[in-house]
């Protein structure tokens, strides 16, 4: 046997398999709440903490050598948790007139990854969210995004930390940006 092909490939740790199915069940749950504009209950599941972020996509020709832009590209949000409960509360003041009457929104989880984190009761997840957004005019939008995610365990359960989230786009094209990652 080829003593190459028996070695574990070296990499990330992989995280214990209850710990690693209680937060793919954690992420789940997080989009139907959100499905459902559950958003106080989803609030539950931030950690005060949290750093909740959307660069904007920089993108550049395979032979563009440049040095990146000396400020970054900029954010689309960066929130915190006092901002992320200011959207909660915008969201349900019923004055938002994008959401009067209510879209109907479906998140999609997908390519889940589950690793070990930075700390021992910490685990750093990636995912691929997919949003339908349809609203009563006929106006259907679509999001897909990657997300890197750090969720700590705590007495309480699971709690979201970071989340990076990078747009496929690199133009939004859509009129609002209400909706939840």
């Amino acid at each position: 046997m080829n003593s190459a092909l028996s070695k574990p490939l070296e990499g990330p740790v992989m995280l214990a398999i209850d710990k690693h199915l209680a937060l793919q069940q954690q992420l789940f749950l997080e989009a139907r709440l959100l499905d459902d504009e559950r958003y106080n209950d989803w609030l539950g599941l931030i950690d005060e903490a949290i750093c909740y972020r959307m660069p904007m996509a920089e993108r550049r020709f395979r032979k563009d050598r440049s040095a990146p832009l000396a400020f970054g590209g900029g954010r689309i949000f960066d929130e915190n948790k006092g901002r992320l409960t200011m959207r909660v509360d915008r969201l349900q003041s019923g004055l938002v007139w994008a959401e009067d009457p209510r879209n109907k929104v479906r998140r999609i989880v997908s390519n889940v990854e589950i690793w070990q984190g930075v700390q021992t009761n910490e685990a750093e997840v990636h995912s691929v969210v997919t949003i339908h957004r349809s609203r009563i005019d006929g106006e259907e939008k679509h999001f897909v995004a990657g997300r890197r995610d750090v969720w700590r365990e705590t007495a309480q359960g699971w709690r979201l930390v970071v989340r990076d989230i990078s747009l496929d786009t690199s133009v939004v094209l859509d009129s609002n940006m209400n909706t939840l990652f």
